[in-house]
């Protein structure tokens, strides 16, 4: 099995940080696993050139090459809530879904990429909704061909600044249930 995991995380021993190694921790021993992480990443984001619009892929040549590559199982997007969305280097990665959907109502192109699993996980610094993040994450997700069941392949931790994501008891059973979906269905 091969995990991609786009870490949209400045902190390499932060929060989400944390509940990524404890999930990897969970797959199987032989499971390849590739990260980018975004805010290091040579990914740009789109810049509304509109070469997509009439040729095949992406003008820039950069790392996105390793996302369109699709040869991976699992795509997990994982990142703190920041005013309520992915953070900006995580967002960029995602703009650069767009050529898909240019590619195909442009040029009649079907980049259909195949069929994958898709995980979201979270954190947030206090209780404030999600839901814009969560929202931009399916976007992503449905470009990527990616299911994603948000009872099932969703992990979070709300409110950290106030309970640390260590003492968090339902990170566990959250992580358990996700890969137990990620890996028998």
């Amino acid at each position: 099995m091969k995990v991609l995991i786009l870490n949209g995380s400045p902190n390499k021993n932060g929060n989400t940080s944390f509940i990524l190694s404890k999930f990897k921790e969970k797959f199987p021993i032989n499971t390849d696993f590739k990260q980018i992480d975004a805010y290091s990443a040579n990914i740009k984001p789109c810049m509304d050139c509109r070469y997509c619009w009439k040729n095949k892929g992406c003008r820039i040549n950069d790392d996105m090459s390793i996302i369109f590559k699709d040869d991976y199982d699992v795509i997990v997007l994982a990142s703190p809530v920041y005013m309520y969305h992915v953070t900006p280097p995580l967002f960029s990665i995602i703009t650069r879904l767009n050529v898909i959907w240019s590619n195909n109502y442009f040029l009649k192109i079907s980049n259909q990429m195949k069929s994958k699993k898709a995980v979201l996980i979270l954190t947030s610094g206090e209780n404030d909704s999600p839901d814009s993040a969560i929202k931009i994450a399916k976007i992503a997700f449905n470009f990527l061909n990616a299911s994603f069941d948000i009872q099932k392949d969703y992990i979070y931790a709300l409110n950290t600044n106030h309970v640390s994501v260590k003492d968090n008891k339902n990170i566990s059973i959250l992580i358990d249930k996700t890969i137990n979906h990620v890996l028998n269905n």
